[in-house]
């Protein structure tokens, strides 16, 4: 339930700052900060523009690692939970943009970094949650659970 909830803010904390962004796109770009602005771009690729131009290749793809993920979530440790939903919620946000635009909407502008999204964010949030977790696990836990089915 928690996993559910969390991957479904995480989509609509992603669609609706999408809506507002694209709704002030005139006003853009816009400095918040020094080196931190908002700036509607659209990603048709995947992390850093990478594929650009696969289209509905990259849609299949997104929803096989969405299902990988969804599979994970239920077969894993409680422990991953948190971070799995952000994952998927991530994915799913973006995966929306990819059916409905044909790419991805970024906004957020920092420094050199390619522009990004609460999407991206909730991946990499999720993402480097679940990397911690299995560097600091305590001795006799097993890494692989997921994978292998006995959670701990």
């Amino acid at each position: 339930m928690l996993a559910a909830t969390v991957a479904t803010a995480t989509v609509a904390a992603d669609q609706l700052s999408k809506y507002f962004v694209r709704r002030s796109a005139a006003d853009l770009p816009l400095d918040l900060l020094p080196h931190v602005s908002l700036e509607l771009s659209h990603n048709s690729g995947i992390s850093f523009g990478r594929l650009t131009g696969a289209g509905w290749l990259l849609v299949g793809v997104v929803v096989a690692v969405i299902v990988v993920l969804i599979y994970a979530l239920v077969r894993c440790s409680p422990r991953y939970a948190v971070a799995l939903a952000l994952i998927i919620g991530g994915a799913v946000g973006n995966l929306v943009d990819r059916i409905r635009f044909g790419s991805v909407v970024d906004f957020v502008s920092i420094g050199a970094w390619p522009t990004f999204n609460v999407a991206d964010a909730a991946i990499a949030v999720g993402a480097v949650t679940i990397v911690v977790r299995l560097l600091f696990s305590e001795r006799g836990q097993d890494p692989d659970a997921c994978l292998s089915g006995r959670a701990d």
